[in-house]
């Protein structure tokens, strides 16, 4: 089910975003100093997405949401069905080779702790080298097979 990452402007792409801009909510983006969990000043719901989408930021341009690029993610993953995207990174690190991050609308609130997501981050969770963390509002939670724990800062 995490299968090779590609990117969102990938003709070869399985999906297509549609109406669905929750990335560009959901997503920090320190180029335009838009923080996370906050509409882009530059996006339109809903009426046409990115307006500066030829020329937006490395950030928006490398993100690759995981709905969108893998035909075998599930359809209840879709970012507007289940208020929450999940973007797979493979990663260079000596104890993981890939993160699945899961970014959590509000209007999605715990939607994630339910079947089938849970489950679902579970089941991630029991690949090899792989963190899955689940980011809601200020909160962290890093899900494992049999645990989920919320890494409190500071």
């Amino acid at each position: 089910m995490l299968s090779s990452v590609a990117m969102p402007d990938d003709p070869a792409l399985p999906r297509a975003c549609g109406a669905c801009s929750l990335c560009c909510k959901l997503l920090p983006i320190a180029a335009l100093d838009k923080p996370h969990d906050r509409w882009c000043m530059h996006c339109r719901p809903g009426a046409g997405g990115c307006t500066i989408y030829d020329s937006r930021p490395q950030t928006c341009r490398s993100f690759s949401c995981h709905w969108l690029a893998d035909a075998s993610f599930g359809d209840h993953w879709a970012p507007l069905k289940a208020k929450m995207l999940v973007q797979v990174a493979r990663v260079d690190d000596a104890a993981y080779e890939c993160f699945v991050d899961v970014h959590v609308d509000r209007g999605g609130a715990d939607g994630w702790r339910e079947e089938p997501y849970a489950g679902d981050l579970r089941r991630f969770a029991a690949a090899p080298r792989t963190l899955v963390r689940v980011f809601q509002g200020s909160r962290t939670f890093i899900v494992r097979p049999h645990e989920t724990l919320e890494i409190r800062r500071g």
